[in-house]
């Protein structure tokens, strides 16, 4: 005679996810930055909880010889632990390398500039770039970052973070906008 195997009491039919199943391709803010090098067209796509870097380059030639601009994705960042409620660049302001003569980027085409002699130097870990990008996230963390180069020429992140005040009520919602002084 088979003996019935007890496998203890049923699993609940109904749950609660605490954490996103699909990640949102919506992008919440884009903010142009120079946070690897200060010769980096860099445009940063921030996302619910992640950023990515892309790079303004120079595209395909059309088939009237015009050449528009292309983003390019360097690299992107998706391991905060948080949502991502502002994002803010700090530092010294872009200033655009435009010319205001008709036919420049100004009237509609894009002149990229021609590459220079040598290699530009790159950005290392040890040094800082002229801007860095700021995100307040929903755990009331302010984290700083910027990219850089590591020996092997790829590109990394590096943070820090600064923990926001927690005496506040959660009902004021603490680091949802972030203003930059420009002085």
């Amino acid at each position: 005679m088979p003996q019935e195997i007890s496998m203890g009491p049923k699993p609940p039919v109904k749950g609660l996810l605490t954490k996103t199943v699909v990640r949102s391709p919506i992008v919440k803010s884009i903010i142009p930055a120079r946070i690897r090098h200060r010769s980096k067209n860099d445009v940063v796509f921030v996302h619910d909880d992640s950023i990515v870097i892309k790079e303004i380059t120079e595209g395909e030639k059309t088939q009237e010889g015009h050449s528009g601009i292309a983003l390019h994705t360097v690299i992107a960042k998706e391991n905060f632990d948080s949502s991502i409620q502002a994002a803010k660049i700090l530092g010294l302001p872009r200033e655009p390398k435009v010319s205001r003569v008709p036919g420049s980027f100004l009237h509609g085409e894009y002149k990229p500039q021609s590459p220079p002699e040598t290699k530009p130097e790159l950005l290392r870990e040890h040094e800082i770039p002229p801007q860095i990008l700021v995100l307040s996230l929903s755990s009331r963390i302010l984290v700083f970052l910027f990219a850089y180069y590591d020996v092997h020429e790829s590109v990394n992140f590096l943070s820090a973070t600064w923990p926001l005040p927690a005496q506040i009520p959660l009902i004021e919602e603490l680091g949802v906008h972030l203003a930059v002084d420009p002085k």
